[in-house]
């Protein structure tokens, strides 16, 4: 399935249920007036309806396939905002988030990242069309087979923005940073080619944990941080073994959809 059959499939599968519903509401009037005729009208009305149905069906069969068709078009056109990121297992996810509810009385920042969305970012790209992710998917999908897997884990809490109301609450990355800077670097590389310019910022990799710290909580306390500790189970390691390309949603949670994983070098065999 391509991107672009990824992001009309939703549509689809709606116009599919509602030609259901349409057709059921159809038969079930075609069945209340058959019953209220005469026998005359009655014998008419079958001979009619010999006919209607595979008309029908038909009608059907084109309209959906023209309202995918139109939706792809649609999509195609449509900008998209994206990113490539590294996704964390499922029981990393779970380790910080029982860990971030026991620690936001002490550290009261106002929106706190949903489980699912807490990633690493490797390029930031903006809005694209679904064409040129299409494209871009397939240099990542080359550039990660010849990838090998590295390893991970969360270390050490920080804050970016205002020292007194800082903006990012995040949690720093230790183990194999050298093969990450060198990941980042290749991605970067090839989302270029692609007309995404790298940031002109150093590489800082991390965890966002939470965003805007509460200011009628008073100034923001650093020593907060190191108040707060590692989670009880410590600092949670996991195996990179591929990336995503994400779909970024506005107003909704989890706000990250992953539209394509490209699997390392040792899961591609």
């Amino acid at each position: 399935m391509t991107l672009l059959d990824k992001i009309g499939e939703s549509y689809t599968n709606t116009a599919n249920s509602e030609n259901s519903n349409t057709s059921s509401s159809t038969n079930a009037t075609s069945s209340t007036n058959a019953t209220s005729s005469t026998n005359a009208s009655s014998s008419i009305n079958n001979s009619s309806s010999t006919n209607k149905p595979s008309s029908t069906n038909a009608t059907s069969s084109t309209n959906t396939q023209s309202s995918t068709n139109a939706q792809r078009a649609t999509n195609a056109s449509e900008m998209y905002r994206l990113f490539v990121g590294i996704k964390l297992p499922q029981d990393v996810q779970r380790e910080l988030d029982i860990w971030k509810d026991s620690i936001q009385k002490v550290l009261p920042f106002q929106k706190w990242t949903h489980p699912q969305d807490v990633h690493v970012t490797l390029s930031f790209l903006g809005d694209a069309s679904a064409e040129t992710a299409e494209a871009l998917a397939a240099d990542l999908r080359q550039l990660a087979a010849a990838a090998l897997p590295l390893t991970l884990h969360a270390e050490g809490l920080g804050v970016f923005g205002p020292p007194a109301a800082p903006s990012i609450l995040w949690a720093g990355l230790a183990g194999d940073l050298d093969a990450l800077a060198a990941l980042q670097r290749e991605v970067a590389g090839v989302c270029a080619r692609h007309g995404f310019p790298a940031e002109a910022r150093a590489y800082r990799p991390h965890l966002t944990l939470a965003r805007r710290f509460r200011a009628a909580a008073g100034p923001f306390k650093r020593s907060a941080l190191a108040a707060v500790g590692a989670p009880a189970g410590g600092w949670p390691v996991w195996q990179v073994e591929d990336i995503v390309l994400y779909r970024s949603h506005l107003g909704r949670q989890p706000s990250y959809e992953p539209l394509a994983v490209f699997p390392f070098e040792e899961q591609s065999t």
